[in-house]
């Protein structure tokens, strides 16, 4: 490339880089201040329409609400207006009927807006300090966005038009320039041929002038660094000679194994503990010269490999191509640490050290630390429903009885009426007391009373009823976290999964229908109460998301307990999405999860097969068909001596 074509591309490049900037932050700061513009007008919008409708939302004058959405929809930037009562009820709405059927999700800033280009805004309507409902309301950005493209065009086509101008300009600059530095070229050109003192006319005073000398006086002493040059590169290469022989001494003392390569991926040194890592390969790695022959040697004994420090994984062994930092499982259960560093010259150093010990000290000590944080939430919920159950019991017990009493009351009443209403009859048959027997009759046939009769009562049930089940439920959940013994005891394993479905009950019930069939029959088993109250939450859950991953409506869990000879057998049955057989070998790994994050730890079904197998000395199995479900298939022995050999 010359020098006059550089120029033009540099000054060319600059003028590009500084008008990049001013548009790039012109045009951000005209985005920037539109959208807040527009965010700011939206939530004005919103809280004026709120108290423009505020009276007619008190009066529920559906009417009037009704006018003014219309009216205020007609603004081009509405996308949709919606007004709801204090229980969330739609009162009115219009708008685009696909927006309006959508999840309403309020926008906390502009930059929330982007994703759906709609300013997602609702204002409480508020009257006298009382909330009777709220406005939500979405402005398009649509104007925004053409105005953001109109000033894009025009600010592009003025930084066009200016750089054309700067090209003609420097490339007439450059054209004066290459003139006087051919001169110089050609000297270079010789210089770098190996003739060293070559000198070149020098002329003016200028900055050219001054490198032309600069020029001069470098090949002058180009000439004489080459003579010595050649008489260091003999004390050179002896002292090369003994530097190699120490390094050789230094690498085979060392206990981890080292590997140094060129820049080709030939093999320069290799120490004997390398080898010992491999020891069925051991004669095969003496013999290779390169990073692939390394590679064939070790790849038939290594069966898994990872980078432990990123959570991610490379697809196999190879050194010509290897990460910074890797491990390795051979297939004799040992851990392999590979460490890869380059070298300033060219190559690499690999450095590889055995880290089972560490590797499986890591893994308890993980393990423990998850099952102290899962013991202490259990506790801690433990001690919260306890709390719960007890503030909650007192009022429910005198709501119950209060119910009862006014249902009885009722009754009572109710008979009274009916004495005073045959009393008015027998008055009226005799012609007796025709003022008070009509206003009798008036009071029966206004008050309906048969109709308060059927009512009244059935109201009350239904109320004892809900306490009823209020009771039942913060009973499972202080049972269920915490439960009356923790260390191995006679259990009921039926009442346990009935425990576990209230509790996670809101994670199945807008996605599943629930379906018990249990063995009544069923005898205790001898088991971990608590541990087993968590494998059937983590079940229940995993399918409820399973079924709520596929998007295909209210599916179905089926619960079902039998007595399998001496076991008891568990069967939790979804209609989810199913187990792909790519991931079945995986799903019991610890921290391995299809979940989104946020939504899954990985913990739960490696949590449910180290109870299940290791502390009960049960089974864990399971059938999945892609897109149909899965069951899952606990067994237990249900005898205390089978339970204490686990």
């Amino acid at each position: 490339m010359s020098f006059r074509l550089k120029t033009i591309l540099g000054i060319a490049g600059i003028e590009i880089l500084l008008l990049s900037i001013l548009v790039v932050s012109g045009l951000n700061y005209l985005r920037v201040t539109n959208e807040q513009q527009l965010f700011t007008r939206a939530q004005t919008t919103a809280r004026l329409f709120a108290a423009m409708t505020s009276d007619a939302v008190v009066a529920l004058d559906l009417a009037t609400l009704d006018v003014l959405v219309q009216q205020t929809s007609n603004n081009p930037d509405v996308a949709y207006l919606r007004i709801r009562n204090r229980s969330g009820n739609v009162l009115v709405e219009n708008g685009d009927p696909d927006i309006l059927a959508a999840p309403f999700v309020e926008d906390g800033g502009i930059a929330a807006a982007r994703s759906d280009q709609r300013v997602d805004i609702a204002h409480a309507i508020d009257v006298g300090g009382t909330n009777f409902g709220r406005v939500e309301l979405g402005i398009s950005t649509e104007s925004l966005d053409v105005t953001l493209a109109d000033a894009t065009r025009w600010m592009l086509g003025i930084a066009g038009i200016e750089i054309l101008l700067v090209g003609f300009f420097s490339y007439a600059l450059g054209g004066i320039l290459t003139r006087q530095l051919c001169a110089l070229r050609k000297g270079a050109r010789l210089v770098a041929e190996g003739n060293f003192g070559y000198l070149i006319a020098a002329r003016g005073n200028d900055e050219l002038a001054d490198t032309a000398y600069s020029f001069n006086r470098m090949s002058c002493a180009l000439a004489k660094y080459a003579a010595d040059l050649e008489a260091a590169k003999e004390d050179a290469e002896a002292g090369r000679n003994r530097a190699e022989s120490v390094l050789q001494d230094a690498v085979e003392s060392l206990a981890q194994g080292v590997l140094i390569a060129d820049a080709d991926g030939n093999v320069l040194l290799r120490n004997s503990a390398f080898g010992r890592n491999y020891p069925d390969a051991a004669w095969t790695i003496v013999l290779a010269t390169t990073l692939d022959d390394v590679t064939a040697a070790v790849k038939p004994f290594v069966v898994g490999v990872g980078d432990e420090c990123a959570k991610g994984t490379i697809a196999e062994i190879e050194y010509a191509a290897a990460p910074a930092r890797w491990t390795s499982r051979l297939e004799d259960g040992r851990r392999i640490l590979h460490t890869q560093r380059p070298l300033t010259s060219g190559g690499s150093v690999f450095v590889e050290t055995d880290v089972t010990a560490i590797f499986e000290a890591q893994e308890t000590t993980r393990r423990l630390e998850h099952e102290l944080m899962q013991s202490q939430k259990l506790e801690a919920v433990g001690t919260l429903a306890g709390g719960i159950a007890h503030e909650i019991n007192t009022p429910i017990q005198y709501i119950g009885d209060n119910l009862h009493f006014l249902k009885d009351a009722a009754a009572d009443l109710l008979a009274v009426a009916d004495v005073h209403h045959e009393l008015a009859v027998a008055a009226e048959s005799q012609g007796l007391l025709a003022d008070w027997v009509e206003k009798c009759q008036i009071a029966w046939d206004t008050k309906d009373l048969n109709f308060l009769r059927e009512e009244t009562i059935q109201a009350a049930d239904q109320s004892i009823e809900g306490v009823r089940q209020v009771s039942r439920i913060v009973l499972a959940m202080k049972e269920f976290s915490h439960p009356a013994r923790k260390e191995m005891a006679a259990i009921d394993l039926n009442r346990v999964l009935e425990r576990s479905a209230v509790v996670c009950k809101s994670e199945w019930k807008h996605v599943a229908e629930l379906v018990f069939d249990l063995d009544p029959a069923l005898p205790q088993i001898t088991a971990l109460e608590g541990a087993l109250n968590q494998v059937a939450l983590n079940l229940l859950i995993n399918a409820a998301h399973a079924i709520a991953g596929k998007n295909a409506g209210m599916g179905c869990i089926t619960v079902r307990t039998r007595r399998d000879s001496d076991h008891a057998r568990i069967e939790i049955a979804d209609t989810g999405t199913g187990i792909s057989p790519e991931i079945r070998d995986r799903i019991f790994e610890p921290f391995f999860t299809t979940k989104g994050v946020g939504r899954g730890t990985g913990q739960g079904l490696a949590l449910t097969y180290d109870i299940v197998v290791n502390k009960h000395g049960g089974r864990v199995d399971f059938v999945s068909q892609p897109g149909q479900g899965t069951t899952f298939i606990i067994t237990l022995p249900i005898n205390k001596s089978a339970a204490k050999a686990a």
